[in-house]
């Protein structure tokens, strides 16, 4: 058959890593272009998709794409070791239509342990083009003006960097305003400081800090760039969870990208969420809901940590459950999210004014928890009558059948480590299995942990100085393949 797919991995003869018979390159290729290789029946093998959301700054179309596959499989030992042969950790780029755009592709894998795994990149990058310095200047004088005790402790460092930098452009202002009255040489020195303040702002401010700025909190200046960023990645999951040939989807989110992964997770889930469940029809879908329910937090209460292996592992039944779908009910396929370097740790401070606005969020249903809230005041339920005789889960309970996942380094001081990252267990639940990490530089002698916020799939980096916030040391890449779990081995069940 022709072979299809383009770009690297897939030359004339041989693997791109390693040499493999004719017959067993052309399985390969069949295999990822989702075709049979031969006309004998084979049984059905499972196809999982990994959506990857990039984070902020000027992203170049499958850039992050790229990277992120070599390190969680292309260089994974895992694969190989896992399939018996030396080429399974090869992958193919091929043309694809649900993404929306001509210039994003499909990274596709051979099959291992029976699953195949493809990649798709969320890109959102061009939806957030154009933001003005008045919508930066805004941003920032809402974040600065907020009372010094709205502020909290693990965004303190930020919120006086940023204070700092603003107070700067500020005499530097008043300095090119009054630089008449300065000799010439000196005006001359001032006005090419502040054109090159003004170079700095345009090329690196406004590339970044512009798409916080424009997502972040809905103002009537953002609302029309947040549905259209809202609305292009639902286009994607849909697509992709209505596919039968996917049983199962990942959904990861850097940096940014892990904040709109969030958004577009809550609102899939009230699309899709379990709803007309009647008795004794749906007695084993409503038996598999309560044992996820069993570990709702209570409204109002202080959040204690549970038994996280035992919550996965509900979660899991949950979704094996939900992933089919029905004729009445659209599937829910997306098994785990997975956030790296994520600034949901400082919600407090950006998704809401304060800590006690964000707790209001989170008991209005605004914002979702892990483990879900409680649906009842006296015990723990996530389900609700929605009419008489049938119940429904309520739409804040979207990790009811997902897991989540998330790996953050451990920022120490504003330029060291990543500042953007931490825990999320005081924001968002114990339910959060975390992955701690220490990223160095290998290069960087002289500060090997100079700002790693973009490291987090860099194999030219190490992390050896480790700590699992939940069992034992792991390094970046290792913890970052756990949270995938692509050949799904915490489940311990297809």
């Amino acid at each position: 058959m022709a072979r299809t797919s383009t770009g690297r991995g897939a030359p004339a003869s041989g693997g791109r890593r390693g040499k493999t018979s004719t017959a067993a390159q052309a399985g390969a290729v069949a295999d990822s272009a989702g075709e049979p290789a031969s006309a004998e029946a084979e049984p059905r093998r499972l196809k999982q998709a990994v959506v990857i959301v990039h984070g902020m700054g000027e992203q170049r179309p499958m850039s992050t794409l790229r990277d992120f596959v070599e390190a969680v499989w292309a260089k994974n030992p895992s694969i190989n070791d896992a399939a018996g042969h030396a080429n399974a950790a090869q992958y193919w780029i091929t043309p694809d239509d649900r993404t929306g755009s001509h210039e994003l592709r499909r990274i596709v894998t051979p099959y291992v342990n029976d699953i195949r795994t493809d990649f798709y990149e969320f890109y959102w990058a061009d939806l957030t083009q154009g933001t003005t310095r008045g919508r930066l200047y805004a941003w920032i004088r809402e974040l600065l003006c907020r009372e010094r005790s709205e502020i909290p402790d693990d965004a303190r460092r930020l919120y006086w960097a940023t204070a700092v930098v603003a107070a700067l452009f500020v005499l530097l202002a008043v300095l090119v305003a009054i630089s008449t009255l300065f000799s010439p040489s000196v005006a001359i020195a001032v006005a090419l400081a502040a054109g090159f303040v003004s170079w700095v702002l345009d090329q690196f401010a406004l590339p970044y800090f512009g798409d916080v700025a424009s997502y972040v909190q809905a103002t009537p200046a953002t609302v029309a760039g947040r549905k259209a960023v809202r609305e292009r990645g639902l286009h994607l999951l849909r697509r992709l969870s209505n596919d039968p040939d996917y049983d199962r989807i990942v959904l990861v989110g850097h940096s940014l990208g892990s904040i709109i992964a969030y958004d577009l997770l809550q609102i899939l889930w009230d699309e899709r969420r379990p709803r007309d469940l009647v008795f004794p029809r749906d007695r084993p879908l409503t038996d598999t809901i309560r044992a996820v329910g069993a570990f709702a937090i209570l409204p109002g209460d202080v959040d204690p940590a549970g038994d996280l292996t035992a919550l996965r592992g509900a979660q899991w039944s949950l979704y094996q459950m939900l992933r089919e779908g029905t004729a009445t009910r659209p599937a829910w396929k997306v098994s785990d999210f997975v956030t790296v370097g994520s600034p949901l740790t400082h919600a407090e401070f950006l998704l809401a004014r304060n800590d006690d606005a964000l707790r209001e969020g989170i008991s209005e249903r605004l914002f979702a928890t892990c483990p879900p809230q409680s649906d009842e005041a006296a015990e723990p339920e996530i389900m609700y009558y929605a009419k008489p005789r049938s119940r429904a889960v309520h739409h804040g309970a979207c990790f009811a059948a997902t897991r989540w996942s998330n790996v953050f380094d451990v920022g120490n001081l504003l330029w060291t480590g990543d500042p953007i990252s931490g825990s999320l267990h005081g924001n968002f639940g114990w339910g959060i299995k975390e992955f701690r990490v220490a990223i160095r530089r290998r290069r960087a002698r002289l500060i090997p942990r100079l700002f790693t916020h973009t490291l987090y799939w860099s194999s030219a980096d190490n992390a050896d100085l480790v700590g699992d916030a939940n069992a034992g040391p792991q390094g970046h890449l290792t913890s970052l393949r756990k949270a995938l779990d692509l050949l799904r081995e915490e489940a311990g069940t297809p």
